[in-house]
């Protein structure tokens, strides 16, 4: 009887994860593969006004592109945003963030669970014909500009009724149910795709930091080396005035804070100032300029400019260039941040010899 109970149990365990793995393998057999590849640039269009989508919430208003820079073998990509200001009609850059990185990731490899060639009463019940929004997608590496680009169009038009995390999407003749997170993505405003933080980098090392303004002119290289855990630790020296080796402290305060620099504020904010306000505030000589150079190439230039105050807060006017891909249009940090890197600035000036203790790193 006992042996009996253990073969009923044994078998109903390998049923069980029999059905199991069938299932997986079956759901994963539908969904496939619509394209493979690696686009360099996507321009996005919003719905028009004819649009029988889903509008809310609202897509981004204004057509926006995205530009991939490829570093080199091993080298994360670096990402750029770009739009027409509707108020100056002036074009604006600024570094892309996370959204438009995994905007790339997710559409050099699209999944859909079905492909179907499209009828007329298709793009009308799910809203895709060419008043709805969509993705201009191009393997070149273009200049700036909205007109659009040799590649592939994506529309985005309802979501699938009977799985709502997929939207109906078309390339040309063609339907498809790719993840709805696609489209979504695009029901923000447009500085959500903006890098705020000045100095941003995944892995590697800042190798130097150089600062210049304000009657002094700083600078401090950082010979880091991997410890046992593999991660990098600092060892910051000052090459300007007396040469010193810095604490750790000193050498640390002036990498957090100079990584605490942000944009605030951008003068197309809900709150904003409008980029009239911010031309004017930047079209004087800057008053310092900061620069850090990190150990896989990166290249920042930070360029700060007289106080300027807005709906009662005090704000530095930035420009910041990104070497060799692109300069950034103006944004403003918080006073309050910047003097915080000032005081970590005059800690490296004004920093004594330390005295390394004779160990290994640990």
């Amino acid at each position: 009887m006992k042996n009996k109970l253990i073969l009923v149990v044994t078998a109903f365990v390998f049923l069980f994860f029999l059905f199991f793995f069938l299932e997986e393998k079956d759901e994963n057999l539908t969904e496939v593969n619509f394209w493979k590849t690696n686009w360099k640039t996507a321009l996005y269009s919003p719905p028009k006004e004819t649009w029988c989508g889903e509008k809310e919430p609202g897509f981004a208003e204004n057509p926006l592109l995205f530009r991939l820079f490829e570093r080199g073998w091993k080298k994360p990509p670096v990402f750029s945003v770009s739009q027409e200001d509707p108020a100056t009609k002036t074009l604006i850059t600024y570094e892309g963030n996370f959204n438009v990185k995994n905007t790339f990731s997710d559409l050099s490899v699209l999944k859909t669970k079905f492909i179907e060639k499209s009828t007329e009463s298709v793009l009308e019940s799910y809203c895709l014909k060419e008043d709805a929004p969509n993705l201009n997608l191009s393997e070149d590496l273009s200049d700036v500009s909205f007109s659009p680009k040799e590649g592939k169009i994506i529309y985005f038009g309802k979501k699938i009724a009977s799985d709502s995390s997929r939207v109906s999407a078309r390339v040309e003749e063609e339907i498809l149910s790719p993840y709805s997170y696609l489209a979504d993505k695009f029901r923000t405003k447009s500085v959500a795709f903006r890098e705020r933080q000045y100095i941003q980098f995944s892995g590697g090392y800042l190798t130097s930091l150089e600062f210049s303004g304000q009657g002094m002119k700083i600078r401090a290289e950082n010979r880091a080396k991997k410890n046992q855990y593999d991660t990098y630790v600092n060892q910051w020296s000052r090459p300007t005035q007396e040469r010193i080796v810095l604490s750790p402290d000193v050498g640390n305060n002036w990498e957090t804070q100079s990584k605490n620099l942000r944009a605030d504020l951008y003068p197309d904010d809900e709150s904003g100032p409008g980029f009239a306000f911010a031309k004017t505030s930047t079209e004087s000589e800057p008053e310092a300029v900061f620069v850090a150079e990190h150990s896989t190439g990166y290249r920042w230039k930070v360029k700060f400019y007289p106080k300027a105050e807005w709906n009662g807060q005090i704000y530095r006017p930035v420009l910041r260039e990104l070497s060799p891909y692109f300069e950034e249009s103006p944004s403003f940090v918080k006073e309050e941040t910047f003097q915080n890197f000032i005081q970590a600035t005059l800690g490296v000036k004004n920093a004594s010899r330390f005295e390394r203790p004779n160990q290994k790193i640990q």
